[in-house]
């Protein structure tokens, strides 16, 4: 794959409210969920959660483990995850 630039990495990750209800819903939940937990947790439906998490795997925003079930959390070691969580605790989108 190659290299993705800052403003397609920020609009792959922000670019749809799915997204970032995706992206609260793990930030609040800090450890691995399933997509059943990311649906009731978001109201979106597991098909829009599946194609949301493709485009936040691939840029590395949340990472996948395989168990019984794929697993889900998100990559706090990310820079811009990082940025990203402290601008949703600043505007009070999550408690920190």
């Amino acid at each position: 794959m190659t290299e993705l630039d800052t403003k397609t990495i920020i609009e792959l990750g922000i670019g749809s409210i799915g997204k970032i209800k995706i992206l609260k819903a793990l930030a609040e939940e800090n450890k691995m969920v399933t997509i059943y937990v990311l649906h009731k947790k978001t109201g979106l439906k597991r098909e829009n959660i599946k194609r949301n998490l493709k485009d936040l795997i691939t840029i590395g925003w949340v990472l996948a483990k395989k168990m019984v079930n794929i697993m889900y959390i998100l990559n706090r070691e990310n820079e811009y995850v990082q940025n990203i969580l402290i601008f949703f605790a600043n505007i009070g989108y999550i408690e920190q």
